[in-house]
């Protein structure tokens, strides 16, 4: 759910969704310096020569024509109405959208309905060393994370207030966390099927991200109905409210509601028109069928990577346009990975390897299967998609006899047998339905290939056909630099840093590119090669977080600790609650002769985060260094207890990093 934002142009598995899969990444781009101690006091390493800004280049008229290429946006915020407006005239079809689990995507804590167990006023769970909490306070949910020693004592808490409830409680509810515009994931989840709070999808790989998970805006934009982004040049912020609509409501599907209403209320609700253009409303089933299933695929595929096109957010997308319009989806060669889990949204792209859907000559959508409207109850499951099942397959239905089929645990329900659930590659505790609808899920001859090594991902239904070609070969030139370090690829990296060249000669101000190619510089060890790609990408676009953040990671690395102290306070302003920015930080104010910043920068870093230890250990130092020996040896005793207890989780959780670095089949030099 989480998108992590090291590499936004990409779909956030979330994120996070996602955040677990791609360790390798995750480590490139927010690997802190090493401080060097000596003596008890910060030793201060010699500043190199900063290296020369790249000038900003005006645009060739080719860039010219792709700016003019871009289609203009259509509506604005006033344009939307929301679904209590259209049940005033559809009400029958809006009660029984009302218990559709897309319309409970996303409630306030307040208003949401309390499936969760807390019992009595607070539940514990245990996980990877840590403690954590829920409380229900009246209308408020506190999630706090702390640690005891072994006579009981308090080593550390922190607790925060969750805003949002993600999920529609039929398979798990996740919580938001609201600081200012700037949206939070907490690591704590309530698990419907186990009954249980557990960490939070992705933590199990990354259980130090703790408060610290951004939620983008590739998160929310199919988390919640509609968003109200910040409108002021950055990503990921949002107004107040965040959510002029919670739950996905008719808008999602149908476009902006203000002129079908205008003009239905001055007809009176008479009017002979049929067709959604004469009634100023989308109607999908009147759509082409590639713009009908665009209106699904906006969150049910999102393959292995979403490259937003150039100059567009996921904000843009409105009923009526292709996905392509937008973004450009990745996907491997097969939608299943090698253990027989599946990404959670990966629907559309097995639907799309059925021989469901290549017999009906692609005429299947979602819409052949699901009501949009209407989710059947449990118990009617097995009839419902039974009908649906007999509409192709009447004549030729089922081979067992009715009595066998009737048996449990199927009673005679065609998706049991040929759409098992399946486990989750990117959701723990979850399942969902296997869409590649096997004749024999088990053993047959329609299971497809799950080898993926060394196949480049493809471009999801051809849609690079209906695409320019440079902005192909810009959505090929990202893709590939994700999938070179997701796989530790060297033939792919290599590979990527020749396509994203061949961008930047035709668009050299191309941020997301640039940042890219910074990232693969900084993975091969050329930090001030990559320190000047960021920094070419500030310049294009003052706001880019990642390029903040990253370019003052690389000016840490060559000793530009001027630049570092520039591009880390400007992030903070941004981003002022990001705890990972804070030990290099701290490192470069100390270095800088800036001794009582760096104390008051390192608490403020650990009331974010107290178990980073790193931060904790210039913490001891600094106060060493300024003559406080009493908090040095409090923070001390915390980072011992701190550290006996989650070292042993974090190093069982490296050993299996470095196991699947051995058993990836090329690896990155």
């Amino acid at each position: 759910m989480s998108d992590q934002l090291k590499s936004d142009h990409s779909s956030e598995k979330p994120s996070g969704p996602g955040a677990g899969k791609h360790p390798i990444r995750q480590l490139i781009l927010s690997t802190t310096i090493v401080v060097v101690l000596a003596g008890g006091v910060i030793y201060m390493l010699a500043s190199r020569e900063e290296p020369m800004p790249q000038p900003l280049r005006q645009p060739t008229e080719p860039q010219i024509a792709m700016i003019e290429e871009q289609p203009e946006d259509r509506w604005q915020p006033g344009d939307f109405v929301g679904s209590q407006k259209c049940a005033e005239c559809h009400s029958e079809i809006a009660e029984t959208f009302s218990e559709h689990p897309m319309a409970n995507t996303l409630a306030a804590i307040a208003d949401d309905s309390q499936i969760e167990v807390v019992e009595g006023d607070a539940s514990e769970f245990e996980a990877h060393g840590c403690k954590h909490r829920v409380e229900r306070d009246g209308d408020r949910m506190i999630h706090a994370e702390f640690m005891t020693d072994s006579e009981g004592k308090l080593v550390y808490e922190q607790s925060e207030e969750v805003h949002y409830a993600v999920g529609s409680g039929r398979n798990a509810k996740t919580y938001l966390i609201d600081r200012g515009g700037i949206m939070f994931e907490s690591p704590i989840t309530w698990w419907v099927g186990k009954h249980q709070w557990d960490l939070s999808p992705g933590y199990q790989d990354n259980p130090r991200e703790r408060f610290n998970r951004r939620v983008s805006d590739g998160c929310v934009q199919c988390h919640s109905g509609r968003v109200a982004p910040a409108g002021d040049g950055t990503s990921n912020h949002f107004e107040e409210p965040p959510f002029p609509e919670l739950g996905i409501g008719c808008e999602r599907c149908h476009g902006p509601g203000r002129r079908h209403v205008e003009k239905m209320e001055a007809d009176d609700g008479d009017t002979d028109v049929e067709s959604a253009e004469e009634l100023l409303i989308v109607n999908p089933a009147q759509l082409d069928g590639h713009l009908a299933e665009s209106i699904c695929y906006q969150c049910h595929n999102e393959g292995k990577r979403r490259i937003l096109r150039k100059g567009k957010s996921y904000h843009d997308f409105q009923p009526g346009m292709a996905t392509e319009d937008v973004w450009t989806v990745f996907v491997s060669s097969t939608p299943i990975e090698a253990d027989g889990t599946t990404p959670f949204t990966s629907q559309a792209e097995q639907m799309h390897s059925s021989a469901c859907f290549r017999g009906s000559k692609e005429r299947m959508s979602c819409t052949s299967c699901h009501d949009p409207h209407r989710a059947p109850d449990p118990d009617e499951r097995a009839a419902f998609y039974r009908e649906r099942c007999n509409d192709c397959h009447s004549d030729h239905g089922c081979s067992l006899p009715i009595a066998e089929r009737e048996l449990p645990p199927a009673f005679n329900s065609c998706i049991h047998c040929h759409m098992p659930s399946s486990g989750s590659s990117d959701i723990p505790h979850a399942s969902h339905s296997d869409h590649r609808v096997l004749r024999n899920p088990h053993n047959g001859p329609d299971v497809v290939e799950t080898s993926n090594a060394g196949k480049v991902w493809s471009i999801f239904d051809e849609s690079e056909q209906r695409l320019p070609e440079w902005e192909v070969q810009r959505a090929r030139a990202l893709a590939l630099c994700e999938q070179a370090l997701e796989d530790r690829d060297q033939r792919l990296f290599d590979q990527a840093v020749a396509a994203l060249d061949a961008v930047l000669a035709r668009d050299p101000n191309d941020v997301n590119v640039l940042r890219s190619l910074g990232g693969l510089c900084s993975y091969a060890g050329k930090d001030a090669q990559a320190a000047m790609l960021f920094e070419a990408g500030l310049q294009a676009d003052p706001h880019d977080e990642l390029s903040l953040l990253n370019l003052g990671l690389m000016a840490s690395r060559i000793g530009s600790f001027r630049k570092g102290l520039r591009s880390y306070e400007a992030y903070l302003k941004l981003n002022p609650w990001d705890a990972t920015v804070f030990a290099p930080y701290v490192v470069m104010l100390a270095k800088s002769g800036d001794l009582p910043a760096a104390v008051e920068a390192a608490e403020r870093g650990l009331r974010l985060d107290p178990t980073d230890r790193e931060l904790r250990r210039i913490a001891v130092q600094l106060y060493a260094s300024i003559g406080d020996q009493q908090t040095s040896v409090q923070h001390q005793e915390k980072l011992r207890e701190i550290s006996n207890q989650l070292d042993p989780w974090d190093e069982k959780h490296q050993d299996r990093l470095r196991k699947q670095m051995q058993q990836s089949p090329k690896k990155a030099r």
